[in-house]
């Protein structure tokens, strides 16, 4: 009995599928940003640790770069599941790396240009999850998953002692 092969999807079945993860990269940035936005006005700043008299409330920032990135790689495989884009789990999983990798890079060329590292931060999940969602097609290799996700932890490795 001969084994089936995977077919390759039609262009239109791929770009769809690199649209809604763009689209699922696009609403965490966005629920990022305006959970750090919205924090200040529902806590009043008296009451709130993060918000001093100089400062304003710029500790929700530092919240929302230190803990609600990693509540987003969470919160991804959910929104991919929505959004259709299959298989969800495998894609959320594959952006770790990905995304590792970018904001990496991003902490790098901060030092450089202050404006390209944030830009880069916030278009992180535009680039990591599309990709993530075309290396875990079913006609692509196994060996280019492994590839891909190997360089990208690999530069996370290489940056990692430069940036701390």
């Amino acid at each position: 009995m001969i084994a089936p092969q995977a077919v390759a999807p039609s262009a239109q079945t791929v770009a769809r599928r690199l649209l809604l993860a763009g689209a699922a990269g696009i609403v965490l940035t966005v629920a990022l940003v305006a959970w750090s936005i919205l924090m200040p006005v529902l806590v009043p700043s008296s009451q709130s640790r993060y918000c001093g008299e100089y400062t304003g409330c710029i500790g929700y920032l530092f919240l929302m770069w230190e803990y609600g990135r990693w509540m987003a790689l969470v919160a991804a495989w959910p929104l991919l599941r929505l959004l259709r884009v299959r298989p969800s789990w495998q894609a959320a999983l594959m952006a770790a790396p990905y995304l590792l990798a970018i904001w990496q890079v991003a902490l790098l060329i901060k030092w450089a240009s202050p404006a390209a590292g944030i830009n880069l931060i916030l278009l992180s999940g535009v680039i990591a999850y599309p990709a993530a969602a075309w290396a875990t097609m079913p006609h692509v290799p196994r060996l280019v998953r492994f590839l891909t996700a190997g360089v990208a932890l690999a530069l996370y490795a290489v940056t990692w002692p430069i940036v701390g």
